[in-house]
């Protein structure tokens, strides 16, 4: 369980091992959920518009071929204890609440430290088709900003903002063209790991992108 979110970590990936000191008893072992839960909330709140979905997977610790046939998640807020589910494919069905936080719930997972990790990633929504503005296919940026800022609080001025996106495809190469407001075009193609790489441009939002293919993933990374 984390041993500590990268301090602003939203869209990237964060690897968790559910299993942290400070044992209930010699079982169960805990973490607070407000240390789960902070970077989800915090990022629900600048994000009336769904843009970013948080996932949680979990994956055999190392050494491990498989989950544990046992594994158990549960929150205990004050006297109760919710069961958290974990389908077959891993994903971990972890509520965020905000009064959870409030009551000082904790998390709790059944397994000693190290056979379960669970990654935490932010993903945002993939643009449809092959034809969108250039303010569609990078809505995330605003949001991811204003999360990091949200998370960064006085030390806002510190926060690193959005730098470049990562268009990925099913099957490459692939091309992107941007048309700039002013007229001007912009051609990218996707490099030796069959990805695009396009810079973040505020003043581009206006222009209008178009892909040789529909997107299979977009990610964003920090500068």
């Amino acid at each position: 369980m984390p041993t500590g979110l990268p301090r602003f970590a939203p869209a990237l990936a964060v690897l968790l091992a559910l299993a942290a000191p400070a044992a209930r008893s010699e079982e169960w072992r805990e973490v607070p959920y407000a240390d789960m839960a902070k970077i989800p909330l915090t990022l629900a709140k600048v994000d009336p518009q769904h843009i970013f979905t948080t996932v949680l997977v979990a994956r055999p610790g190392k050494g491990l071929s498989a989950l544990p046939t046992d594994y158990r998640l549960e929150v205990t807020v004050k006297d109760q204890s919710f069961p958290v589910s974990v389908a077959a494919d891993g994903r971990v069905n972890l509520p965020f609440r905000q009064d959870w936080v409030d009551a000082g719930a904790v998390l709790r997972s059944n397994q000693p430290k190290g056979r379960v990790l669970v990654s935490m990633n932010f993903n945002s929504r993939v643009p449809p088709g092959v034809r969108m503005s250039y303010a569609q296919l990078t809505e995330a940026a605003p949001v991811l900003e204003r999360g990091i800022e949200e998370i960064a609080g006085f030390m806002s001025f510190m926060a690193p903002g959005v730098k470049t996106f990562t268009l990925s495809f099913d099957k490459p190469p692939q091309t992107a063209l941007i048309t700039l407001p002013d007229g001007k075009k912009k051609s990218y193609r996707t490099d030796a790991k069959g990805l695009i790489v396009l810079p973040w441009e505020p003043k581009w939002a206006a222009g209008i992108v178009e892909l040789s293919a529909p997107l299979r993933g977009i990610d964003q990374s920090l500068k």
